[in-house]
């Protein structure tokens, strides 16, 4: 349904598009493919990830997972491998349409196209290690209502501190200095204006993007497992 969904946006874009001129036509089709690659890729995480642990433990299909050699951390390793295993091939089938329209559209597809589309997918990841995080402490709808929290404060808290150093007091500022090191930054997987406009990029960045989302990947599933470890399952 997703990838139907997706495929509808990017043909009616180019049949609505196709009066523009051929420059400006091309860069919207980059700019809708991209952008619908990762926005449904983090709601489908969202949707996804976000009842999947709370089923189990309602079904109570978790006690007898965990009465096998595995524990709670394989457990919610397994989980989170599960989640992005699924959401990956959607992405990938995502990109294999808008690649295949962009194509036919007459776009270049240059090496930072792929680039944003990997982004997107590391995106995805560290979202999906938030979800799993969430989810071991609150119900489905919390998770989702964090997550887009998250979500959101991530992609805007360079902006927030850049107003707050300018305009904030001295407490302000504080605040929006720690929670732009300590939220997730999702502005580091934005290639897209760099894609649509082939605009330079430094591909160290890529090597940096995926450093930190592995780390931060590791550090959320960590924190996950230790209050996954604390849980009294009844």
């Amino acid at each position: 349904m997703i990838v139907l969904f997706f495929g509808a946006v990017i043909i009616a874009s180019s049949f609505f598009l196709s009066p523009l001129a051929v420059g400006a036509k091309q860069k919207i089709i980059l700019d809708v493919g991209l952008a619908s690659i990762s926005i449904l890729g983090v709601l489908t995480a969202i949707f996804v990830g976000s009842s999947l642990l709370y089923k189990e433990m309602e079904k109570r299909a978790v006690y007898l997972l965990l009465t096998r050699p595995v524990s709670r951390f394989e457990y919610l390793l397994g989980k989170f491998a599960g989640i992005i295993s699924t959401i990956v091939t959607l992405m990938i089938v995502m990109a294999l349409i808008f690649l295949a329209t962009a194509y036919v559209g007459g776009s270049a597809l240059n090496g930072k196209v792929f680039a944003a589309v990997y982004l997107s997918i590391l995106e995805m990841m560290l979202m999906s290690a938030l979800i799993v995080f969430f989810s071991t402490f609150t119900t489905p709808v919390l998770t989702s209502f964090f997550s887009v929290c998250i979500f959101l404060a991530g992609n805007l808290s360079g902006d927030l501190r850049a107003f707050a150093q300018k305009f904030g007091g001295p407490a302000t500022k504080l605040i929006m200095d720690f929670l732009y090191y300590v939220l997730p930054n999702f502005r580091v997987f934005n290639l897209r204006h760099e894609a649509v406009h082939d605009l330079p990029f430094n591909p160290q960045d890529l090597t940096a993007a995926t450093a930190y989302a592995l780390v931060y990947c590791i550090a959320v599933i960590y924190f996950a497992y230790l209050v996954f470890r604390e849980k009294e399952l009844r």
